[in-house]
């Protein structure tokens, strides 16, 4: 029988055991860990996980974000859902690592996620088969990201006293963004009485509070069936079912420019495109937000009727709205972004960029 030989130009690394204490106030944890490093992030996690918690019950907040790339050598981003409905009692943890640039070595990231893994469920409570871990690459020849490729895991959660659908596992997103909690909130505040309209829709959350703020009429659009079947889902999981409450699978732009023939018109839109698309569903046709918000700003507010107002939001760090261009077709911007930015967000105030459009 033959044996092999392993020769080691170096010894193995020991493993450095990081002491983590108990968010319930029980005895402490001993976690191994590969980077020694790693007992920094975890005494941030502990940390900024304990304020957010007090904040989170202080507000009636279930979901929530406790830690972004707070140190840049952690480029992670974590998440808490609190479960809702049939998933009352279940807490979880929704972890996504953002790609390591070109200078970093691949296999030290790959350690310091490991840890991050390892770590945060012990530092935060959950159970380990509560945590969904993600990588953000972005997409050969674009800006967006790739969906996770994975088998789903759909469970609810509240938002204001809102059941909605999440999958934690199956896409990138989980089918609520965050960062937009205030941003639902503020259209929800301003739908009572109102035709809505809600554009680039995803999975409808803007429309379920816009049909709990009373609004009479809603209209939800997307080019995803996938997204138009888990808003509708969302909407009648909330009791709103009936004839008021209309869903079409569309190319947003184009749906504008046939919508702008007829004789409809909406009181409030809410437009929060994605940064890039370049979807087999267009076409020939990309989407690129910088590049196509005059045309389309232009065409919301022809959809508007008079004292009517939409909401535009945008993901784009860069994006800068051409005001000259916007204002020559009688288009005003109120840029709101600082109102609409939550807490557990503002260590990123670049999150998201948020206007009020209106008719000049």
């Amino acid at each position: 029988m033959a044996t092999e030989a392993l020769v080691f130009y170096a010894p193995p690394a020991e493993a450095a055991v990081v002491v983590v204490p108990d968010p319930a106030g029980g005895a402490e944890h001993r976690v191994e860990v590969l980077e020694p490093a790693s007992e920094q992030f975890s005494s941030r996690l502990f940390k900024v996980a304990k304020e957010r918690r007090k904040w989170a019950r202080r507000e009636g907040i279930s979901c929530y974000r406790v830690y972004d790339a707070d140190l840049p050598d952690y480029a992670v981003a974590i998440d808490v859902y609190v479960g809702a409905g049939e998933a009352e009692g279940n807490t979880y943890l929704h972890i996504a690592e953002y790609a390591a640039p070109s200078s970093v070595d691949p296999a030290r990231a790959r350690r310091r996620f490991d840890d991050v893994l390892a770590l945060a469920p012990v530092a935060l409570g959950i159970r380990p088969d509560h945590v969904f871990a993600k990588t953000r690459r972005r997409d050969k020849g674009g800006s967006q990201y790739r969906d996770a490729g994975r088998r789903s895991y759909v469970t609810q959660i509240d938002e204001d006293g809102y059941l909605m659908e999440v999958d934690l596992s199956g896409y990138l997103d989980t089918g609520i963004f965050l960062d937009h909690r205030a941003t639902r909130e503020l259209v929800g505040a301003k739908a009572a009485g109102k035709r809505f309209l809600n554009l680039f829709a995803y999975t409808g959350t803007a429309t379920v509070h816009a049909a709990g703020g009373g609004a009479v009429e809603t209209t939800t659009v997307d080019l995803s069936q996938t997204y138009l079947d888990w808003a509708r889902r969302n909407m009648a999981g909330n009791g709103f079912s009936g004839p008021e409450h209309s869903f079409e699978r569309a190319d947003v732009m184009a749906w504008i420019t046939e919508t702008r023939r007829k004789p409809l018109r909406y009181d409030l839109i809410f437009v929060d495109p994605p940064t890039f698309s370049n979807s087999k569903a267009m076409g020939s046709r990309t989407w690129d937000v910088q590049r196509d918000h005059v045309e389309l700003l232009i065409g919301v507010t022809r959809l508007l009727t008079e004292g009517g107002e939409a909401v535009f939001s945008c993901n784009l760090r860069t994006f800068r709205p051409d005001v000259e261009a916007l204002a020559k077709y009688g288009v005003a911007l109120q840029d709101i972004t600082a109102s609409t930015i939550p807490h557990d967000f503002e260590r990123n105030p670049k999150i998201h960029q948020c206007y009020l459009v209106r008719r000049a």
